[in-house]
């Protein structure tokens, strides 16, 4: 029988099988590729945590957002009065910022 730590390690390869493979299905559309059709997405070796959001560059948010429009199938990320792109770039980058926005949502 699993115990915990097995059942943990299992849920993180998991979770890492599930990063790969969104990165190289993403990698297929043209809005992630370069002028010349290599993919530009990353796959990261680790999870990240609230510790690394800092190493998030605006370019990495702002193709997060892109999958998120995508998926909700919106017309964009700068709709109306939503501005995901300067919301995700300011909770990541800026904790001031997170700090505030956390406080808002009773966080």
């Amino acid at each position: 029988m699993e115990d915990s730590f097995q059942r943990a390690v299992r849920s993180t390869n998991q979770q890492q099988a599930r990063h790969e493979a969104l990165i190289d299905a993403m990698n297929k559309f043209l809005q992630f590729q370069d002028a010349q059709g290599n993919p530009i997405l990353e796959k990261r070796d680790f999870q990240i945590g609230s510790e690394y959001l800092f190493d998030l560059s605006v370019s990495d948010i702002n193709h997060g957002v892109v999958i998120l429009t995508d998926f909700f199938n919106m017309p964009g990320g700068s709709i109306g009065g939503v501005d995901l792109y300067k919301l995700l770039q300011a909770y990541f980058l800026d904790e001031d910022k997170r700090k505030e926005i956390n406080r808002i949502i009773g966080y």
